[in-house]
């Protein structure tokens, strides 16, 4: 009978495997250790706006998005927040094409005063919350230019007040107060991406 070692062992290669092909570009790839992006972006959540993107190692990144909801109602300004945060690790590499694997924290918000501008009767600010976890491909339009698209799993909770983030696909359409489940969420339009990078 296989000890514990042996059997613990066909759990951790697939892992090592993973990071290792992370970790280690092949000679073919696009070099992008140290470059910084931005541009617009949408992530799998709803989280849309001015995109960030820095390539901490060849084969990881670090993302954010951020974007500001003003709405005018009789006068009064309504202003929110749709911000998104987190990483992936690169799975395949080549020239023109990158895929990648990430998971990111969204979050829409509008203070309390900013939410009785849109709804008189709200008692509390509106927090909207979001865990996305985005398969990603990144193409490469030229040294400095890239479009991307993504799909993945979306965990959407949703708040009482109703949805702050406007996502597309599975896991968006659920009614406040509740829990979205999306997978294979977002869409073509509805995650579009494109980066300049310096």
């Amino acid at each position: 009978m296989p000890n514990a070692h042996h059997r613990r062992l066909p759990f951790a290669l697939p892992l090592f495997m993973l990071l290792s092909v992370a970790m280690s570009p092949p000679a073919s790839a696009r070099e992008m250790q140290g470059r910084f992006g931005i541009g617009l972006e949408q992530s799998l959540g709803g989280a849309s706006g001015l995109g960030i993107r820095y390539f901490a190692s060849p084969g990881f990144t670090v993302a954010a998005t951020l974007g500001l909801d003003l709405a005018v109602v009789d006068g009064d300004v309504s202003a929110g927040v749709a911000a998104s945060l987190g990483g992936a690790f690169q799975l395949a590499r080549s020239e023109h094409a990158h895929l990648s694997i990430g998971a990111r924290l969204a979050l829409g918000y509008r203070g309390l005063e900013s939410f009785r501008v849109i709804d008189p009767t709200a008692t509390e600010s509106n927090a909207h919350f979001a865990l996305e976890f985005p398969l990603g491909l990144e193409v490469w339009l030229s040294d400095h230019l890239s479009i991307g698209a993504a799909t993945g799993i979306l965990v959407n909770l949703i708040p009482d007040g109703g949805a702050q983030l406007r996502g597309d696909g599975p896991g968006t359409t659920a009614p406040p107060g509740s829990v979205g489940i999306g997978i294979g969420a977002g869409s073509l339009s509805g995650t579009l991406s494109m980066l300049y990078y310096f």
